[in-house]
């Protein structure tokens, strides 16, 4: 009769080998090394303050320049950009703003943040090559969240959803506007009045005003300015890379 007795087995099985560490399973052994960006200073002071409480980050570079921040940059090993996407600078803003960072830069993880709201914002951004998009109302800890998640998996984009971090391709609000309203409002990002797109597509006022409130309210916009912040992105959405 063959015995169960543990003790008695000659041939043991060893235990399983444990897998090698990951890159980010390393990189959490030293915090992650933050680049902040905003043109407002009590923003960018107050971003930095929140994330100097959490040990996981370490915020090396605080600017309210864009010149000033590129160029920290390359001075500095960063492993994520945390940069407002409505700069006033019309020449660095957006996404050539993240495309900038991307060429110059090199590897490093870019999370955006606005007040605009995601839906108008978020497939721009992640068009450009940026990790993830924050709202400047999300709670601190959301905020300090998607900076981590967005470092551990670059390669992937977050939206926090529904108080949660989700990583997924954004939605191109966009693919929702009909053809008639796609070009009315492609008209109106080139600068034409309601009044002169009218004359120029040889419909009434009434019909192109009916239109552009239906593509409004489709994406979310709730005024001309909104509209105005939208429009740039989603022609210069367009752009090659």
């Amino acid at each position: 009769m063959l015995s169960t007795s543990k003790h008695e087995s000659s041939n043991p099985t060893p235990p399983p080998a444990r897998p090698p560490a990951s890159a980010s399973q390393l990189a959490v052994s030293r915090p992650l090394r933050i680049a902040i960006l905003d043109d407002h200073p009590v923003t960018a002071i107050g971003l930095a303050t929140c994330l100097s409480r959490d040990p996981r980050f370490d915020v090396v570079l605080t600017e309210t320049s864009t010149d000033r921040f590129l160029e920290g940059l390359t001075r500095l090993r960063c492993d994520v950009a945390v940069v407002d996407y409505n700069l006033p600078d019309a020449s660095c803003d957006g996404m050539s703003l993240i495309r900038r960072i991307k060429r110059h830069v090199g590897k490093i993880a870019i999370v955006t943040f606005s007040s605009d709201p995601a839906r108008g914002t978020a497939y721009p951004a992640f068009r450009a090559g940026a990790c993830g998009f924050l709202s400047k109302a999300d709670p601190e800890t959301l905020i300090r969240d998607m900076i981590h998640a967005a470092a551990q998996q670059p390669l992937q984009f977050h939206l926090s959803i529904d108080g949660r971090i989700r990583a997924g391709r954004p939605d191109d609000m966009g693919q929702q506007l009909s053809a008639a309203e796609t070009e009315i409002l492609r008209h109106i990002s080139l600068g034409l009045s309601v009044t002169q797109a009218a004359r120029r597509l040889s419909r009434s006022k009434k019909t192109i005003s009916s239109h552009k409130r239906r593509a409004m309210r489709k994406l979310g916009l709730a005024d001309d300015l909104a509209l105005g912040l939208y429009l740039k992105k989603r022609f210069e959405s367009r752009l090659p890379g």
